[in-house]
């Protein structure tokens, strides 16, 4: 996924494009507007953490909660993997 195409939702296109240009810089997004290895290594560390500092939110669901909360975001999450394809 390009970089632009990541921060389409969130930020005004100028300054998706100045964070991009900023990427970059560091060398985490190739001249194409794609993610380096150094970048995908970088996404990958975030989303790990990401997920540790959520695990105890969810910990304290029963299971039933946790499957009620499964089911409830299952579509936006087909909607978002249809978007990226």
């Amino acid at each position: 996924m390009r970089a632009e195409e990541f921060g389409r939702l969130h930020l005004p296109k100028a300054q998706l494009a100045a964070v991009v240009d900023g990427l970059r810089g560091r060398g985490l997004v190739d001249a194409a507007g794609g993610f380096t290895d150094a970048g995908r290594e970088t996404r990958e560390r975030i989303e790990d953490l990401t997920d540790e500092l959520a695990a105890p939110a969810y910990d304290v669901l029963r299971a039933d909660e946790l499957d009620e909360l499964v089911a409830g975001v299952e579509p936006i999450a087909t909607a978002l993997s249809a978007v990226d394809d």
